[in-house]
């Protein structure tokens, strides 16, 4: 449960993210932390993110008592990476700029290395990335159903002639089907949301973007 409660605020949006695969969506009270929330439930390695999920208590440079409750806990499969304990702010923040948050962060990474876990401050310059516009394209085709045909095609054309454009795959799987290319497409972005198919995702996704089989997906 989070430890303390998200209100509603004019200079800022509030709202839930929803994770999907029977999770409970995470609360967030930025467009900033919403964006952050879509990158974790893009990302499969991901297993759960806890907003508001802990109170440090800590002293501040003059020896007054503070408390501090980062954003998130994101915890992954099979614990590896280790959980982390987010806070998420925009760079051009003035009390991060002027150090005036250097004592909470100094109290969380502590905290954290007592848990086992790691404190990290992400700012835009970590979640506004290609990542997330691609995260964003792909995430509503995650889920849709394919015919088995075309995706035992797909898979077919990859094994045998290795990476090759979103375009030429289409087409050549289009062709051998009695597809049309329209037709092909939606069943390769799905297969790319649910990593079935790998794609650069650090890079724009585009028709010319080179894909191949995921390896887990390998004979």
């Amino acid at each position: 449960m989070p430890v303390r409660k998200i209100g509603l605020c004019y200079r800022s949006v509030s709202g839930r993210v929803p994770i999907g695969q029977g999770r409970p969506g995470v609360q967030v009270e930025s467009t900033l932390e919403r964006d952050f929330a879509l990158l974790c439930r893009f990302d499969p390695s991901v297993v759960g993110i806890e907003e508001q999920p802990v109170r440090i208590e800590y002293n501040d440079a003059d020896g007054r008592a503070r408390s501090y409750v980062p954003d998130f806990l994101v915890t992954y499969r099979g614990g590896r990476p280790v959980p982390r304990l987010v806070e998420i702010k925009y760079s051009t923040d003035p009390m991060l700029i002027s150090g005036q948050l250097d004592g909470r962060f100094a109290a969380a990474r502590a905290y954290g290395r007592r848990h086992g876990w790691r404190f990290e401050l992400v700012t835009e310059r970590e979640v506004r990335t290609p990542r997330l516009e691609n995260a964003t394209f792909l995430l509503p085709f995650r889920g849709r159903s394919i015919a088995a045909g075309l995706r035992e095609g797909l898979r077919a054309v990859l094994q045998k002639g290795g990476p090759q454009s979103v375009v030429s795959l289409a087409d050549e799987v289009a062709e051998a089907l009695g597809l049309s290319r329209p037709e092909v497409l939606p069943g390769i972005w799905t297969m790319v949301a649910e990593f079935k198919i790998a794609v650069d995702l650090d890079r724009p996704l585009t028709m010319g973007s080179l894909v191949t089989l995921a390896k887990e997906t390998r004979p």
